[in-house]
Formats: structure tokens, sequence, C-alpha cells
């Protein structure tokens, strides 16, 4: 990389520690699938619902940070925009995190319903 496009972006990560990143992600994977498999198999066979609870609890607070997030376009009465385009900076943090519990509430949602189709 040109030592001028080094200094116009401060996010300039070697390609080496990008690789040591994606392996701490992979195992971070693998510890949460640890936790979370357990309660997926007691949610399964003896009708616990925590798993539900906790899927359920992370949709709301993605809906919530999504409402909030999108709270400076509601105010200039921009209803049907999508994506974070047109919001500033701290908005627009907001809207991925929103995005990113309402993943998490699907994923585990659709686990819960393969779990449970298998009974």
């Amino acid at each position: 990389m040109s030592e001028q496009k080094r200094k116009l972006s401060d996010w300039y990560v070697p390609p080496d520690i990008v690789g040591h990143l994606g392996l701490f992600i992979i195992a971070g994977i693998g510890i949460l699938g640890g936790m979370f498999l357990p309660l997926l198999n007691s949610a399964r066979n003896d009708g616990h619902l925590t798993l539900f609870y906790f899927a359920f609890a992370m949709g709301l607070i993605g809906v919530a940070l999504l409402g909030f997030a999108r709270l400076p376009l509601y105010r200039e009465r921009r209803f049907f925009t999508f994506g974070p385009g047109k919001l500033d900076h701290t908005h627009k943090r907001l809207y991925r995190w929103a995005y990113l519990f309402i993943g998490v509430c699907l994923l585990l949602l659709a686990m819960l319903v393969l779990a449970l189709r298998s009974r």
C-alpha cells in the first residue's frame, strides 16, 4: 500500500494481523456455539424456553435500537428510505448494532424451529 493511501486511511490493518484476528473470531464462534447447543438440546428435550426468551429479548433490543437510529430520518419525515446512507456516524453505528441484534434473534429462532421440528 502506498504511503499516500496509508495517510488517507487510519484503518490500515496488515494482512497477517487480519489472519490472526480471524482465528480469534472462529474460536469465539466455537465458544458461543458450545454455550448455546446445550440450551438448544434442553429446549428440545425438556421444553425449556430460556433460549426463546433470550432470542425474544435480543429482537426487542434490536427493534428499539433500529427505531432510535432512524429517529433523525423520522423527524425529517423520511419514512421509506432504506439503508444507513442518510444517517450521521453515530446513528449509522446504532443502525448496524440494531441489525446485529435482529440477526442474532433470527438465527436463534431458526435454530429453535429446527430443533423443535426434529422432536
